[in-house]
């Protein structure tokens, strides 16, 4: 992998500090914010306790039609909860492969999946945009609420993965925040902003363009007009203050602070935290960002 930069390593210490969370103290979020984006009670009680870590913005199997199987490519898996959906989905013959850059992250899933038993899946050590799997190894690449949280420059490269890893006729199917419209200077500067998916998503006109370049076909990109101001909803209804900003900063589409600049201890950490559960009650998620439906084809040679 190359030096990660600043903004990279924000993103990563962020998500590898959820991977070690305990579970059970966001579970009611969790399914909260799953069951907004389409997920059935089968599909959430299909899966691992302790994949289902509430950082979903969509659900991509409702563009991506898998069929028994099939080898699925989850891009950013976390702790596996789309993995394991796919696994599911794909059957014995098929197979459902993770891929994060967070170890932490990938020990959760590995351990999710021994829990299991589910043994039609595999976990993979690697950046997004540099995947160790040989070309047309798939025939469907999902990802979930993932790629909007790679730099700008490195979206498109993650898209030309995409291809390289399809099989003719494969397809991508991915749920990500995209931007309504240009942020302001403040909010482009906001690194808790960013690690919460929000300052670091693309126009849609960006991610339409990526992926003609690099060869895809059949582009289709939907508005699935959904609430995101929920990732602002406490995990309990009788959290508040600080804790509730410790609930905020486990989702997508929430700022996180820790990861971003130094820790604080005592009185000043319950202000800084109380400051930036105010900042966040303060942004209309859905005037700023929307969730899309991103599906693509690799066209079969003539």
């Amino acid at each position: 992998m190359s030096t990660p930069t600043p903004t990279a390593k924000a993103v990563h210490a962020h998500y590898s500090s959820l991977a070690l969370e305990d579970p059970s103290k966001n579970t009611q979020h969790a399914l909260k914010v799953a069951s907004s984006f389409g997920y059935t009670p089968e599909d959430l009680a299909s899966v691992p306790e302790g994949s289902n870590l509430g950082v979903s913005c969509g659900n991509p199997f409702a563009i991506a039609g898998i069929k028994p199987g099939e080898t699925v490519i989850d891009l950013g898996c976390g702790g596996g909860f789309d993995v394991f959906q796919a696994a599911h989905k794909v059957g014995p013959t098929g197979l459902a492969i993770g891929v994060d850059s967070s170890e932490d992250m990938l020990a959760l899933s590995r351990k999710n999946a021994a829990n299991s038993k589910i043994e039609n899946v595999k976990f993979v050590f690697a950046d997004i945009t540099d995947i160790p799997l040989e070309d047309g190894s798939a025939d469907c690449v999902i990802s979930n609420c993932v790629i909007n949280l790679l730099e700008e420059r490195r979206k498109k490269v993650c898209f030309g993965e995409c291809f390289r890893l399809l099989r003719e006729g494969g397809r991508v199917a991915v749920s990500d925040i995209l931007a309504k419209k240009v942020f302001t200077e403040e909010l482009k500067r906001d690194i808790g902003l960013y690690v919460g998916c929000v300052s670091g998503a693309s126009l849609v006109g960006d991610y339409e363009a990526w992926l003609r370049e690099v060869g895809f076909g059949d582009i289709l990109i939907v508005d699935k007009k959904s609430d995101l101001n929920i990732y602002k909803e406490r995990s309990s209804s009788n959290e508040s203050g600080a804790t509730e900003s410790k609930s905020l900063e486990s989702s997508c589409c929430a700022p996180a602070t820790s990861c971003c600049r130094p820790e604080a201890s005592g009185d000043s950490k319950v202000d800084s935290e109380n400051t930036m559960a105010k900042r966040v009650a303060d942004i209309d998620f859905n005037e700023w960002v929307s969730s899309y439906s991103i599906y693509a084809v690799k066209p079969k040679k003539q």
